[in-house]
């Protein structure tokens, strides 16, 4: 077991800190929740109104000796998320990380595409990234992380597309409103591509495989505070972008 440093043990970097990660019950924000919490992070699992699978996460990270629970909420529901962040608040003392990775439903293919499949393939993919930008400008600690995950791109499929690109854009445009409190807010979305961040591309290289849960680790720690309106792009090739 490593020593602690300045009361945080080095392999349990994020020790202290909370983070919702949103659709943490299933997918990719499962092995998010669990790559977090290994790292010491007090990780609740937003899942909505599915209990079971997230009781079952809840259960992977506490018998690993890490700390977890389940909240249930539409996050595409306003009042239901507002509930959901103050029962956390409550629970947990604090909110730290805000880790979005809400994934879009299945839909016809665009030419059978019907306008009320087009609003529900955006409600918690995009309006439900809305309310938690908002309410974690409201509640998020001072130095906190925001960190947007994106599925990969999905050909064929012009709600998923489309919202993946408005997630994208979204966490970039409102970057400069956390920027006072210095809370970062970065995307880290499927596709080959680079940043305009020097820094970073060095330390995305240095993680081998450059898979979005450990992408999303690296961004919760202090190592990225100066990463800030960044769409980090993975191949999906389990190989570093160049």
């Amino acid at each position: 077991m490593s020593k602690p440093v300045d009361g945080v043990r080095a392999d349990e970097p994020l020790s202290g800190k909370t983070a919702l990660v949103t659709a943490a019950y299933t997918g990719i924000g499962r092995s998010i929740a669990k790559t977090l919490a290994a790292q010491g992070v007090q990780v609740v699992i937003q899942h909505p109104h599915f209990p079971e699978p997230a009781a079952e996460v809840v259960k992977e990270i506490t018998e690993a000796g890490g700390k977890a629970l389940a909240l249930a909420a539409d996050i595409a529901d306003r009042t239901e998320y507002e509930e959901l962040v103050q029962v956390l608040l409550e629970e947990c003392g604090g909110w730290h990380l805000l880790v979005n990775t809400a994934a879009v439903p299945e839909s016809e293919p665009f030419p059978k595409l019907s306008s009320e499949g087009f609003d529900s393939g955006f409600a918690a993919p995009v309006k439900g990234v809305f309310h938690g930008l908002q309410l974690a400008l409201a509640h998020l600690a001072d130095e906190g992380r925001v960190i947007n995950v994106c599925d990969p791109a999905d050909p064929g499929s012009a709600v998923h597309d489309t919202t993946r690109g408005a997630v994208e854009q979204l966490g970039q445009a409102v970057a400069p409103d956390f920027v006072p409190r210095r809370i970062t807010v970065n995307t880290v979305s499927y596709g080959a591509g680079t940043t305009d961040n020097a820094e970073l591309e060095v330390a995305l290289a240095a993680i081998s495989p450059a898979e979005p849960a450990a992408v999303v680790a690296y961004l919760a720690s202090d190592a990225a505070s100066t990463v800030n309106a960044q769409v980090i792009r993975l191949d999906g090739t389990g190989k570093p972008p160049r």
